[in-house]
């Protein structure tokens, strides 16, 4: 039997029309999914600058407060993000990387020590952008330490940020946006060199 090619051309769909539907549903979906994750991020990130303001100022209780929230908010980004694209999803990162500086923070201030990956349920990039935004609320309040003659507490933090650079030193980046960090990381740690310094020249440590 001769099968004619041009006759099969001429009248049949080169897309098969469930396909196509198929793709208009998925683009949808993944459409719906960034809008949602774009919202639940901003939660995060709000949530997370107030803790932040809250530590800052010393208001312990509100601080709890905030964590409590940015957990919530958290685990309802984390159910929308639930397919690898999303996850990748810039909004997505930032709110992550915002969680992870804030709780960090707190850590450190509550604690003493800086939560680990795996806690803040972060890859491995994320958590070092987090680490690295991290160096500047320390680099304020050892600013704020000395000011306020807790000196010791100020050596801390210093010490805390010579620690994160000296992780971030060993590690190999591409440039782009952690090369940019990274050089944030190296000034914060000279600020607060210098006013170790000052304070150990002048006797107080």
């Amino acid at each position: 039997m001769e099968i004619n090619i041009e006759w099969i051309l001429l009248t049949s769909m080169m897309l098969n029309p469930k396909e196509k539907e198929s793709i208009r549903s998925d683009l949808d979906r993944l459409s719906r999914g960034r809008i949602e994750v774009m919202k639940q991020g901003r939660e995060v990130v709000k949530a997370s600058k107030e803790l932040i303001y809250s530590l800052h100022r010393g208001d312990m209780q509100s601080a709890g407060v905030c964590l409590a929230k940015i957990s919530q908010a958290r685990k309802m980004l984390d159910a929308l993000a639930n397919t690898p694209r999303l996850r990748c999803y810039h909004p997505y990162l930032n709110a992550v990387q915002e969680h992870v500086e804030a709780a960090a923070y707190y850590s450190v201030v509550t604690k003493g020590n800086i939560p680990t990956r795996a806690r803040l349920l972060a890859d491995t990039e994320t958590y070092l952008g987090g680490l690295s935004d991290l160096t500047g609320e320390l680099a304020r309040k050892g600013v704020d330490d000395m000011i306020h003659e807790r000196y010791a507490h100020a050596a801390k933090m210093k010490d805390s940020v010579e620690e994160i650079y000296g992780l971030i030193l060993t590690l190999d980046f591409d440039g782009g946006e952690a090369r940019r960090k990274s050089d944030a990381v190296k000034w914060n740690l000279a600020k607060l060199e210098d006013l170790v310094y000052d304070a150990k020249i002048r006797g107080k440590i």
